[in-house]
């Protein structure tokens, strides 16, 4: 498995624009701290190991399955 910095970069700058915030704002009802962003890219410059990478993107999909979506929060919202 690999992992691109670039498109890391990308998905951070992303998230701290002015519609990625708006975006995040109008699906969860709060502003976005871009934490996952970052820590992927941090992650990406600091990591080459496929394995580690294979463990971070699990690590990931976990946590989001967790944290539920954006339709928890249209359901409170009705």
């Amino acid at each position: 498995t690999t992992m691109s910095c670039t498109e890391a970069f990308d998905q951070l700058v992303a998230c701290y624009s002015l519609g990625g915030q708006i975006r995040h704002y109008y699906r969860y009802g709060e502003m976005n701290d871009c934490v996952s962003q970052f820590s992927k890219f941090k992650f990406c410059l600091t990591n080459s190991d496929p394995v580690k990478i294979q463990q971070f993107y699990k690590e990931t999909l976990d946590k989001k399955k967790d944290t539920g979506s954006s339709e928890d929060v249209w359901e409170l919202r009705n």
